[in-house]
């Protein structure tokens, strides 16, 4: 039996906080740490949505709309909405596409490059002060314990995309 105590937890029959619920708040409360010394350094107006946006981007050299809604699993309606926003705050620019002229190709600018450096260099301060409160040994068995959780829940034929929950 699984209930819900409130609007953040959900408790198992054991009366722990149940597995699924664990991950996720281990992940945003990590996540918002970052966040947090990200604001610090200059970037308070990035969520976590843009950080997946900016990979997509980066990895490919630019993405369309409709790519960036496929990758983030939202309607393209709200990518638009997301892109007008990171556009707004001088994170991206948009190019007419040299395949389709009706497209607009969306590139980083060096706003966006040098938060995803930040973020980069952030996220390895949190974990080396992570291993340093759990030790390297806890760390290990984690990584090898949450691989093994990915590799029994995910399709063995195609790669698990890196986005945002939905």
């Amino acid at each position: 039996m699984v209930a819900l105590t409130d609007s953040r937890t959900v408790v198992g029959a054991n009366g722990q906080l149940a597995l699924p619920a664990l991950l996720a708040l281990a992940s945003r409360v990590v996540t918002e740490a970052v966040h947090l010394r990200l604001a610090a350094e200059g970037f308070a107006d990035i969520r976590p949505v843009h950080g997946y946006a900016f990979s997509l981007i980066a990895v490919r050299g630019g993405a369309t709309g409709v790519e960036i809604a496929a990758h983030l699993g939202m309607t393209k309606q709200s990518a638009k909405v997301l892109i007008d926003q990171l556009e707004a705050a001088g994170y991206v620019t948009r190019e007419r596409s040299p395949r389709d002229g009706r497209a607009r190709v969306v590139r980083l600018t060096a706003r966006a490059w040098a938060c995803i450096e930040a973020g980069t260099r952030l996220w390895a301060r949190t974990e080396a002060d992570v291993t340093t409160a759990l030790g390297s040994a806890a760390i290990q068995t984690t990584r090898l314990t949450l691989n093994q959780l990915i590799s029994a829940y995910g399709s063995p034929d195609e790669a698990i995309p890196l986005r945002p929950p939905h």
